[in-house]
């Protein structure tokens, strides 16, 4: 059975503890929010979502950014969609909705922030300052999707360097939000009126915003 002086020796020792704790805290959550300033400078005007940091003993550091769809009114899109809803969103008893496609996901996504142009997809390939071959290589491999991969592959097919690589995917990610949504507009019947229904994208959806830091 312990003693008094032992009791004692442990509630010290859980306090000292737990006043290590309380600071190791306090300094991780210091640390978390200098790189989630740092990789959100290091991120600006850039589609890329993540960046790494290491220090010399292989430790790694990653910021990542990601953005939240939430519908707001899934009877304009019911409407907007017409026939194919069922075939992109997913309707549960509750009832709530998840967006089951991801091309619709980044289309909704981006007419709501405003990053997409009124460019095709194939125009912006037109335009690139490469060869023939290299263009025709690049139309297979550019998706739109991961903005690092179309980055890798307009630098290594292209021969583009990271900043001219870095603008022409995200020239062309922007090019494939609006052909999404043009396409499915046609698909719906609704082309004709395809820009009004943008305007009202912001009724429909909300986009939120978040950051992860993660530790390796």
């Amino acid at each position: 059975m312990l003693n008094n002086t032992e009791y004692s020796d442990k509630v010290k020792e859980l306090s000292e503890v737990n006043a290590q704790l309380t600071a190791l805290k306090a300094k991780k959550s210091e640390l978390e929010a200098w790189f989630l300033m740092a990789g959100n400078e290091a991120l600006k005007d850039s589609k890329s979502k993540s960046i790494s940091y290491q220090s010399e003993n292989g430790s790694n550091v990653t910021y990542t950014q990601a953005q939240k769809l939430t519908l707001e009114a899934p009877a304009f899109l019911k409407k907007l969609l017409g026939d194919v809803f069922p075939d992109f969103i997913e309707e549960k008893n509750e009832p709530t909705y998840k967006v089951k496609s991801a091309a619709v996901e980044r289309m909704l996504i981006g007419l709501y922030t405003g990053n997409y142009t009124k460019i095709p997809p194939s125009y912006v390939i037109k335009q690139l300052p490469c060869s023939s071959e290299q263009k025709a290589a690049l139309s297979k491999k550019l998706k739109g999707a991961s903005f690092e991969t179309d980055v890798k592959n307009l630098k290594e097919i292209g021969g583009f360097n990271e900043q001219d690589a870095s603008d022409y995917a995200y020239l062309f990610a922007e090019a494939v939000v609006y052909d999404t949504f043009i396409r499915l507009m046609k698909l719906t019947g609704n082309g004709e009126n395809a820009d009004e229904y943008i305007k009202s994208i912001s009724v429909a959806v909300s986009v939120d915003d978040t950051t992860k830091i993660t530790i390796k």
